[in-house]
């Protein structure tokens, strides 16, 4: 808890988290036309970097190019 009461998250230093690929565990949504992945909760959305991060799979955030495609193709 911080000083105000509310929650704080834990600071982690020293670590540096890597990327490795972890496929996508794909499910249909009852009621839509999207699959969502189980694992990370990505929805299978007709753009971009959705395309982009289904390549490089759940752990798509820790990439090294994470940050440059995000900007790159959500223009």
């Amino acid at each position: 808890m911080g000083k105000d009461g509310h929650w704080v998250p834990a600071v982690i230093e020293d670590v540096e988290l890597t990327y490795s690929f972890e496929p996508h565990k794909a499910k249909k949504l009852k009621g839509q036309s999207w699959l969502y992945c189980t694992h990370c909760g990505l929805l299978y959305l007709r753009n971009p970097i959705t395309k982009w991060c289904i390549k490089m799979g759940c752990n798509n955030s820790y990439h090294k190019q994470y940050k440059f495609m995000l900007k790159k193709l959500t223009k």
